[in-house]
This record gives structure tokens, sequence and C-alpha cells, in this order.
């Protein structure tokens, strides 16, 4: 026989309880009554981009598996971009902070513990 979804259950070591065992359904899909309307909301706004751009999956013309590879292939571009452009502004901006955070630890030193 299995247990109810809604009980949890406590399992005792020694003197003291554990912690409580939820049901793996719940910890699956229980989350709170905001967290639902935020979920909504969100299915909410994704279907008026999806009927914006009105996306039919039924038409021939649809490509799933292209679209997927077509992703891919944009994601390992940014990639390499990234790689290759994002070193200039961390090395400005290093060249800038850093010897700020150096004198602020020197001067804040003697305050310290």
């Amino acid at each position: 026989m299995t247990e109810p979804i809604a009980e949890p259950v406590i399992t005792p070591v020694g003197d003291k309880p554990t912690k409580v065992k939820r049901h793996v359904l719940l910890r699956l899909f229980g989350i709170s009554v905001w967290g639902w309307v935020k979920l909504a909301l969100l299915c909410i706004l994704v279907g008026f981009f999806v009927m914006a751009a009105e996306f039919d999956p039924a038409s021939p013309d649809v490509n799933v598996m292209g679209a997927v590879e077509t992703f891919l292939r944009s994601l390992a571009s940014l990639a390499r971009w990234a790689v290759t452009n994002f070193w200039k502004p961390a090395l400005a901006g290093a060249g800038i902070v850093l010897p700020v955070w150096f004198l602020w630890r020197l001067v804040s030193l003697p305050f310290r513990k």
C-alpha cells in the first residue's frame, strides 16, 4: 500500500526526529499559490509572443529540428564572439577597479579584524 501524498513522513533518529521527507510529487509540484500565479502569467506572456508570431505547429513549413540546430549554431557563434571580444572590456574595467579596490583594502586595513 502506498503512502498518502499530502502526509509527510517523519523518520526518527535517536531522540530527535530528522527532517520531514516530502513525497516526490510534492517536491516536484509543491509550489505556493504565488508561484502558480507567476507560472500562469509567464504562460500568458509566452502565449502572446507565440500568437503574435503566428506560429502554427501544424504547418508543413515548420522544422523544429532545423530550428534547434540553427539555435545551437547561433549559440556557439555567440560563445566564440564572447571569448574573442569580452577580454577587452574586462581588461579596461580591471584597470580602474583593481587599483581602487587595492587602495580601499589598504585604507581599511586598520579597521578590519
